[in-house]
């Protein structure tokens, strides 16, 4: 399975653009998590085939010929790698890929590689064509009774509008990661001339003349959530989160990757992997500063970016997470397992360790109990396995 360790050095086939070298890791971490699981529950889930659909396939910017830098690589191998684990556990699913590609140098590089490269066990098409059109041949290539994830990462903005997703997003047994595009989004919500396609984008008009930075920010992605979102079947509630990928050198987002589902364990893996890759970011990102200084001056420094220590610049402050659980919980013990999780970690925003660190420092302090809890415990102070566990408020806080 990947390897999740904060690792930050980056493959040469990615230096230049370093932020994909996190897309991929988070596709790389989160698609193996999560064909791991449903495969193991494939049966009781009534799932027969596991599916991977990469709707802007390329390759675009790696002419190696093992490809190891794009996604197309990275999905083959995760595919592989959970159908022998599955195997080991007498699960058999199917395993199918699609790629999608309109340019057509790329599509017959695309083509010459799984031709060579896709392994045994793995049915891999690829399709010529553009996403917009194909999106009825998408859905019947992936039939009904599949468990698809798609993967949708466009070079430009208009393919993930809502509107344009909507197809897709009806399919039942889908999750989605969205490449939302940030960047060009911000300098646009506000010209009027754009307004239409901010619609066609959004799913309605923003309104932004008056906020700026991070609230702009979350405005506009809240906004975006919210909307495909409710294009998600019914049967069960529509969850979000996402990644905030930054530019290589500002300190502005680049994009953000969108992740859709509609299990709340989805949500929790999802953050989890996101914990740890904004790490392994700001590593490469003082790797790349670092690189680029020594460029600009031709001075080497006295300690390379993996010996420098990182000042960790929590996501959110723990005072306001403790003050989030104790407003959440109450003198009646109160069940928090991977659902009621889940739902903090979406209506926040914030990353599992925070919740888990200020619960263990309210534990610590006496203002809260976990009455399920068994021993001393020094990492997870809340575990969400068996249903989860009964928190209460210590009695001097009732």
């Amino acid at each position: 399975m990947p390897d999740t360790r904060n690792n930050t050095t980056v493959p040469d086939t990615y230096q230049g653009r370093e932020q994909a070298y996190i897309k991929h890791r988070l596709l790389e971490g989160y698609l193996a998590k999560l064909f791991l699981i449903v495969g193991m529950s494939s049966g009781k889930l009534g799932v027969t085939e596991l599916c991977y659909v990469d709707c802007f396939a390329g390759p675009w910017l790696d002419a190696s010929d093992d490809l190891s830098g794009t996604s197309i690589a990275i999905s083959l191998s995760i595919l592989e790698k959970c159908r022998q684990e599955l195997l080991r556990h007498g699960k058999t699913p199917r395993f199918r890929a699609l790629y999608v590609e309109k340019d057509r140098a790329a599509f017959e590089h695309l083509q010459h590689y799984l031709q060579k490269h896709t392994p045994t066990g793995i049915e891999a098409q690829a399709l010529e064509g553009d996403f917009v059109e194909l999106r009825p041949g998408i859905l019947d290539w992936c039939g009904e009774r599949s468990f698809v994830f798609f993967f949708i990462d466009p070079t430009k903005w208009t393919p993930v509008g809502v509107e344009v997703l909507k197809p897709l997003l009806q399919r039942p047994r889908s999750e989605f990661l969205i490449n939302f595009m940030y960047d060009f989004l911000s300098r646009a919500a506000s010209m009027s001339d754009l307004k239409v396609q901010m619609v066609d984008l959004l799913g309605e008009a923003p309104e932004v003349k008056d906020l700026h930075g991070e609230a702009r920010e979350k405005h506009l992605l809240d906004m975006y959530r919210r909307n495909l979102k409710r294009l998600l079947p019914r049967k069960w509630p529509a969850r979000s989160a996402y990644v905030r990928v930054l530019d290589r050198k500002k300190e502005r987002p680049k994009y953000h990757l969108v992740y859709l589902t509609s299990h709340p364990r989805g949500i929790v893996e999802f953050m989890e992997i996101s914990e740890t890759l904004a790490r392994i970011q700001k590593g490469v990102r003082a790797a790349t500063k670092q690189s680029d200084r020594i460029k600009k001056t031709g001075q080497s420094e006295l300690f390379s970016s993996d010996e420098l220590p990182l000042v960790e610049e929590a996501k959110v402050s723990m005072d306001e997470v403790e003050r989030r659980w104790l407003k959440y919980l109450s003198p009646q013990p109160k069940k928090v397992g991977c659902e009621e999780f889940a739902d903090l970690l979406e209506e926040t925003d914030w990353f599992p360790g925070d919740f888990q660190r200020a619960l263990g420092n309210l534990i610590t302090a006496g203002k809260v109990k976990n009455l399920d809890a068994r021993g001393k415990r020094r990492k997870n102070f809340l575990h969400l396995d068996k249903g989860g566990e009964r928190l209460q408020l210590a009695e001097e806080d009732k």
